[in-house]
């Protein structure tokens, strides 16, 4: 396997992968983590994702504790519901108020590519990585691991994957891993606090659907690594 020692750090202002497309279910809010900053991913009934800050308006309850209803998402502490655009929709205590453009969610930019959400606390003017085309890839798992991101990514590109598999960094906090022409990984490392990290991983190849349990394990094993070093 080809190891490579490098020095690693994740930027605050790059776009990061946050979670797997498919762990977004239709109509779920999830809470994410990201640089110390809480983020409510969600998405509506038939629309994409979307990554908001995990603050309700009105009172700062977590939109992540919250319910979705079409394409809306709902405070589960008032009900008050925010459209797509983060503007607020409705003040259930007020049904024939208009709620004011000021009252209004705060959103990030985000996008799914290989599978991935990913988003930025940034301006979001450059967008995600380009790795290659989109189509194809499959989600393997998320991992969540006792340790800062940076441990993770250098424990990440020494990690030995198994016979034939090659590792090599690419943009900042993401890692290819290959294993031969017919399947291919990237596990993107999203630093959550200074302690903490997640890894999202997905697959791309003619091997991908049949191999995604045993890279699993391997991932399984990755973290172990990193939490005991």
């Amino acid at each position: 396997m080809a190891k490579r020692r490098a020095q690693v750090s994740v930027a605050q202002g790059r776009w990061t992968g946050v979670a797997l497309d498919h762990q977004i279910q239709p109509a779920s809010s999830n809470p994410v983590v990201l640089n110390g900053q809480a983020l409510a991913v969600w998405r509506g009934e038939d629309g994409p994702v979307r990554v908001w800050e995990d603050r309700c308006p009105h009172r700062g309850m977590r939109l992540s504790f919250g319910f979705v209803r079409g394409n809306t998402l709902r405070c589960i502490y008032h009900g008050w519901a925010y459209g797509a655009d983060g503007q607020c929709a409705e003040i259930p205590a007020h049904p024939a108020l208009a709620p004011p453009k000021t009252i209004c969610a705060n959103s990030y930019p985000a996008e799914t590519r290989y599978g991935i959400v990913w988003t930025t606390l940034g301006d979001g003017a450059s967008g995600p990585p380009d790795l290659g085309p989109d189509e194809g890839w499959e989600g393997v798992r998320s991992l969540f691991v006792a340790a800062s991101a940076e441990a993770a990514l250098t424990a990440l590109a020494r990690f030995d994957f198994g016979a034939g598999a090659t590792t090599r960094m690419l943009a900042g906090d993401i890692v290819e891993v290959s294993f031969g022409p017919e399947l291919r990984m990237l596990v993107v490392v999203q630093a959550m606090d200074d302690e903490r990290a997640a890894l999202h991983a997905a697959a791309k190849g003619a091997r991908a659907t049949e191999e995604r349990a045993a890279l699993a394990k391997r991932l399984e094993r990755l973290r172990a690594d990193i939490e005991q070093a």
